[in-house]
């Protein structure tokens, strides 16, 4: 939360030295539809353009031209943050709650034990994040959960895949909730729905509990990463349609989700990349796939060495579909 009273939810885990990438998600708004305990009224905001359209209006501050990446960006400088909501403390002060909880919360707590216990992780490496963490949450509300660590997030994956059908209260989409899931997450990709059904439904990462959606994302810890934000030099080449080759997809269960590609008709591009989490889980080694998004030139500027990515989720009409599927 800022010292204006605006909610933002980071994005990534690499950031400048002197600010948060995070994008704005909740504003004050006296005819909002969600309040916190205080009373206090908050709208939520939905897609990229309208969050860009606030900022630019009033709050200016909140978006930042990275010169580096020749682009601009929604960022919280360190010293407009009043403070940080973290989701392992916010699952703990669910769990300590006892009794005294809604049937969502009691809902986001059990399947939190269960994958827990399950996959044998830490309370540490696991948070609720969402509407949920900042108070916000109504009756519309699903399950939002994050697990932090590329040992956790491996062990959680490899028992939803192994185990799914078996767990207790949790089931794949399916049926109308499966074509409400996919509609919602897919609506500019109406051609692709069967299609995209089909790739929704083996999902194991999102899926119902107790009749609620739940979403399980899961981010590398920084020290985990390679590089640092400033080490980064990237050249956007603008929209680009591609066809390639998955490779490697051991990475796509992360946000940010990575497939690493080869391609014939473009030799340079190494990488599929999304920040959005409908990329996660979507398409496996060795599929051949037809992927739209941002093409960028990306030089790390500690070894001089370059690669190209293509960067999908920024527009509502980018997609990754299998080939098979498209024609």
């Amino acid at each position: 939360m800022t010292n204006d009273g605006l909610l933002f939810e980071v994005k990534g885990n690499i950031h400048p030295r002197n600010k948060i990438i995070a994008y704005l998600r909740y504003i004050q708004d006296d005819e909002g539809d969600r309040h916190l305990e205080s009373g206090v009224k908050f709208r939520k905001v939905y897609n990229l353009i309208d969050r860009n359209e606030i900022l630019r209006t009033k709050y200016q501050q909140y978006l930042w031209f990275d010169e580096k990446r020749g682009r601009e960006f929604q960022a919280v400088p360190i010293d407009r943050i009043s403070f940080v909501l973290k989701p392992a403390d916010g699952l703990r002060q669910l769990l300590d709650m006892g009794s005294h909880v809604t049937d969502l919360q009691k809902a986001s707590c059990s399947l939190a034990e269960l994958l827990v216990n399950q996959a044998d992780l830490d309370w540490s490496n696991i948070g609720i994040t969402g509407s949920q963490l900042v108070g916000l949450s109504s009756q519309k509300s699903d399950i939002d959960l994050v697990v932090y660590g590329s040992k956790s997030a491996r062990k959680i994956h490899g028992l939803l895949k192994a185990k799914l059908n078996s767990l207790r209260e949790i089931e794949q989409y399916h049926g109308n909730r499966l074509k409400r899931h996919v509609k919602f997450r897919w609506e500019k990709h109406e051609q692709w729905m069967k299609a995209l059904q089909m790739i929704e439904s083996q999902k194991v990462f999102q899926g119902l509990f107790r009749s609620y959606d739940f979403f399980i994302r899961t981010v590398k810890l920084p020290e985990e990463m390679d590089y640092n934000y400033e080490d980064l030099v990237i050249r956007d080449e603008g929209t680009q349609k591609v066809s390639c080759v998955v490779v490697d997809d051991s990475d796509s269960i992360f946000t940010p989700c990575i497939y690493t590609v080869q391609s014939d008709e473009m030799t340079e591009l190494q990488n599929l990349i999304s920040f959005r989490g409908r990329f996660t889980e979507h398409v496996f080694a060795g599929e051949a796939v037809e992927a739209r998004g941002r093409l960028e030139v990306v030089t790390n500027s500690n070894t001089n060495e370059s690669f190209t990515q293509l960067v999908l989720g920024e527009d509502p009409f980018d997609y990754l579909m299998p080939i098979k599927d498209i024609h």
